[in-house]
Formats: C-alpha cells, sequence, structure tokens
C-alpha cells in the first residue's frame, strides 16, 4: 500500500508542483488547437480541461514544442519532454484549410498612394493584397504554413501575434508597384530617415520581396501589423505553388524578424546573420534548393548596388561547404559571422551563416535552445555575445560550441 501511494504521488506530481493552470491554446503538430487549462501529467500523457470543463488526454509528444516548453517551465515537467516525438518539418505536415480564405469586398488603399484600391484575400494570420493577373492561393498557404512552423516552435509567438495579421503585397502591376514604392520612399523621406529613403529608390526595382512598414493608420484600419511583406511579381511560376523557395525565404525572415523585435543599435551585432540563416535554412529545407540573391547597398548615396548569393548549385550547399571546412580552407567561428554584413559576404560566409542556423535546428534539443535564444533576444532586444549563446546551448565556452558545429558540418546530418 505504501509503494501504490508513492507511486500516485510520483504520478500526480505535477499537480503539487505550485502549477496555477490558465486557459491558453494548445496545438499539435498537423496543426489541430484547443483552448484548455492544464490539470496534470501522467507518464507520456497530458490531461487538460477545456471551457465546458470537460477532461481531455493527450500524447505530450504529439503536442507542440512551445507547448512541452511550457509545461517544463510553468508545469514543472521534466526536460526530457522537450526531446520526445520525432523532429521534422512540421510546416509541411500542417492540414491548412484553403477553405478558411476569403476574397473581401474591401480593397486596401495607401494614403497618398495609389489611387485605385488593391484587391484582398484575408487567411487566420494574413491579408494579402494583389493587383494584376496573380493568383494568392499558393502564397496564401505557404504562409499560412510558415506561420504554423513559427507558432509549434516559439511559446510566445502565438501570444505576440494576438488577432492580428501581416499584409502580403503580391505586385504584378507595375504600376501600382511603382507607385507603392514612391510613397515608401516619400514616407521614410518624410520621417527624417534619408538614408533609407535613398535605399528604397535605389533598390526598389531590383528587389524581388522587400519589408514593408505601414503607418499606424492603416494598421489600425485593417488590423494588421506595422511590418508587411511586398513582393515584385515578374514571374508568376515563383508564385504558383506552395512551399516556393524564395516566398519561403522571404516569409521565414520576415516571421522571424517579428518575433525577435527591434533590437537597440547597441546589440544588433549578429541579427543579420541569424535572420539571413534562419530565412536560408527554411528555404532549402522546405522548397529544396535556394533561389534567393540578397541585395547589399553601400556609398554615401546607397547607389552602389550588388548581389550576394551561396555557391551557384542552390540545393547542395552542404556538399560544397564540407571539404572547405575539413581541409581548414574556411573557419568555423562564431564571432567574426555574428559580424558580418551584407556587403561583407562572399559564398563562403553566407554557406556558413546558412550552416549555423541548420545547426541550431537540427534536432528537437538544439531547436530548444534556439527557442531560448530567439526569447532570450525579445525580452533583451540584444543579441547575446557568443559566451552567452554556447551557455545557451549548453557549452562553457564558445570554442566547445564551434567545434560541436564543425563536427555537424563535417557529418552526414548537414544535408
Amino acid at each position: 500500500m505504501k509503494l501504490l501511494l508513492i507511486r500516485l504521488l510520483a504520478a500526480s506530481w505535477l499537480i503539487q508542483s505550485g502549477y496555477s493552470a490558465e486557459m491558453r491554446v494548445w496545438m499539435s503538430r498537423k496543426g489541430g488547437t484547443l483552448d484548455a487549462e492544464l490539470a496534470g501529467v501522467h507518464g507520456d500523457m497530458v490531461s487538460l480541461t477545456n471551457k465546458d470543463s470537460k477532461e481531455i488526454k493527450l500524447k505530450i509528444e504529439d503536442l507542440s514544442l512551445a507547448d512541452r516548453q511550457h509545461l517544463v517551465e510553468f508545469g514543472g515537467a521534466p526536460e526530457t519532454i522537450i526531446t520526445s516525438g520525432k523532429p521534422g518539418l512540421v510546416e509541411k505536415e500542417v492540414r491548412i484549410d484553403t477553405s478558411s480564405f476569403k476574397r473581401l469586398d474591401t480593397k486596401l488603399k495607401f494614403p497618398n498612394g495609389p489611387s485605385q484600391g488593391i484587391e484582398l484575400l484575408e487567411t487566420p494570420h494574413f491579408l494579402i493584397a494583389t493587383a494584376g493577373k496573380i493568383r494568392p492561393q499558393a502564397v496564401a498557404e505557404t504562409a499560412e504554413r510558415v506561420w504554423h512552423g513559427m507558432a509549434f516552435h516559439h511559446m510566445n509567438f502565438r501570444r505576440d501575434w494576438e488577432n492580428k495579421r501581416m499584409l502580403i503585397l503580391l505586385l504584378e502591376d507595375q504600376e501600382i508597384y511603382q507607385e507603392v514604392g514612391k510613397w515608401y520612399a516619400e514616407r521614410a523621406a518624410d520621417e527624417g530617415n534619408k538614408d533609407a529613403a535613398l535605399e528604397i529608390k535605389n533598390t526598389w526595382n531590383e528587389s524581388g520581396s522587400s519589408a514593408i512598414w505601414l503607418t499606424d493608420e492603416m494598421a489600425a484600419e485593417y488590423q494588421i501589423f506595422n511590418s508587411g511583406l511586398v513582393f515584385q511579381i515578374k514571374d508568376d511560376s515563383k508564385f504558383s505553388k506552395s512551399l516556393s523557395p524564395f516566398i519561403v525565404h522571404s516569409l521565414a525572415g520576415r516571421l522571424l524578424a517579428e518575433q525577435l523585435g527591434g533590437v537597440s543599435s547597441y546589440g544588433d551585432e549578429g541579427y543579420f546573420a541569424i535572420i539571413t540563416g534562419h530565412a536560408y535554412f527554411k528555404e532549402i529545407s522546405l522548397g529544396g534548393k535556394s533561389e534567393t540573391l540578397l541585395l547589399a547597398v553601400e556609398g554615401t548615396t546607397k547607389d552602389e548596388i550588388s548581389s550576394k548569393s551561396g555557391f551557384e548549385d542552390g540545393s547542395s550547399w552542404a556538399r560544397s561547404l564540407r571539404p572547405l571546412v575539413r581541409s581548414g580552407k574556411v573557419a568555423v567561428e562564431l564571432d567574426p559571422m555574428l559580424k558580418w554584413k551584407a556587403e561583407e559576404l562572399t559564398p563562403e560566409r553566407l554557406v556558413l551563416i546558412y550552416s549555423f542556423a541548420y545547426y541550431m535546428q537540427s534536432d528537437l534539443k538544439r531547436l530548444a535552445d534556439f527557442a531560448k535564444l530567439v526569447r532570450r533576444v525579445e525580452s533583451s532586444d540584444q543579441i547575446p555575445d557568443p559566451e552567452e549563446i554556447a551557455r545557451i546551448f549548453g557549452f562553457d565556452s564558445v570554442e566547445k560550441l564551434e567545434a560541436d558545429w564543425m563536427e555537424f558540418i563535417k557529418s552526414g546530418s548537414f544535408k
């Protein structure tokens, strides 16, 4: 009897840990959600109570990584649940209900911008504006898949997103595209940011996609974020299928940047490397190859423009980098990498940035540590220094982190 009591106490220890139940959204790998409170954890199962006081039991390994991290940090569950379940690309597994996409009667209008309204398609998390013959369904599905990946992995992502949507502009109509660019450059100049205005003006025709910042009035009127994406569409083949590489790259970088938030001027070292690496990692892992060039802008008048890319074969970057690392021609060092800017990139440097993003998300343990790194940036508005990044990933020195990263590049796990 005594032994049985001990076992019962061990099985229900979570409820005794002082956990304060709260209603939150729980999510599965395939996108199913449930509003419920935590009732307890029993072995590999979690008990939840929904708003109708009905108890629901789920396998822990079926919950999102963000949910499991929540159980560890606020429910006292053991950290071993973080590495339970299968890894993999949840963006491909999630079930997207395209019947929830709906055309709106309302049209998007810019203050002092294009006079004609732009057609709108609403999805659960995005507002997609189209001008021209482009069909938005594939981009809409891709956006929802990339959104699910962020919500699956990062604890605060769904909470911070709230009930807003992010604007995506798909502009095949060149007249409207040019009018949006003119509006955006003038807005930057009116706010006193002359360098940004020059950069927008000089790169607008060259850019396939750009981040765009909207006025507070537009954000409030359409219930969208101030930040969004605008695509210049010259070849609609890149926009006709779900998880197209270039679209994934643009969305993955934008969503991670939104989650990281604005970093301070004294703490932005490494921001470019983390965002860029993540965008390329998602592009290649989900789209099968890289199709994205980066624009680097230099000069006092922001008119010296060059493009940067990885190795020429966009589907075999790992095979190209591996022998360079093994021979010592490419050094695997964290501190210099965090200092690189777009204009300083070589193919080798860009692919090394990609390799670090791949390393940070290569298994569930590292992925959970990457999520901790993201939350660290959220809370501090700066990128941690290399020593703290090493500690986040469980190493007591940068050298040990670099050695592990190097072994990963040399291994068959890096693809």
